[in-house]
């Protein structure tokens, strides 16, 4: 269940590194490959796909945008020639966050984002994180994924694959 709610507030992080607002950028539909590395080397990276169509992108910054709503105090979000700039401060069980996400676009096919998050009191024995996520458009999805699939690769962490799909998931929740 643990791995469940990570792979979910993983998801959630995309939408929210990238965007929680109806005029920033859209990623292109199709299969999409993010690698996420969390800046420990005992925290391994990991790679996940997701079949993405116009209905799963607005789906994920809406849950974005309704997680910022729950959690934060402030959320500011500017954009700008091809950047996505928010800064946030949330409260997260009894730490408070503080998050500066500067995601960087590619067109409709690529972006990178740099996150960094200092917690107050510690968080997991950490003050600062800091992770980046680098994402790309592979091409169609395979005919075995439908618009939402998310796919986590195996891992150190998680040595086996996991699929789920986040439009069934949230949709159920709305």
């Amino acid at each position: 269940m643990i791995t469940r709610q990570i792979l979910v507030l993983a998801a959630i992080s995309t939408a929210v590194a990238t965007a929680t607002a109806a005029d920033l950028p859209i990623r292109k539909p199709g299969l999409w490959e993010i690698t996420r590395n969390f800046g420990d080397p005992k925290i391994p990276s990991s790679v996940e796909r997701v079949c993405m169509d116009a209905a799963t992108d607005q789906l994920l910054y809406k849950l974005g945008a309704g997680v910022s709503q729950k959690l934060c105090s402030k959320v500011d979000i500017s954009s700008t020639a091809g950047k996505v700039l928010i800064e946030s401060q949330c409260q997260i069980g009894g730490s408070k966050s503080t998050t500066r996400s500067v995601t960087s676009m590619s067109g409709d096919s690529a972006y990178h984002t740099d996150v960094t998050i200092h917690y107050d009191p510690p968080m997991f024995g950490k003050n600062d994180v800091a992770s980046t996520q680098d994402a790309k458009w592979i091409g169609s999805c395979p005919a075995d994924m439908k618009p939402g699939d998310l796919v986590v690769e195996p891992s150190a962490m998680m040595p086996v694959p996991m699929k789920m799909n986040l439009n069934d998931m949230f949709k159920a929740g709305q």
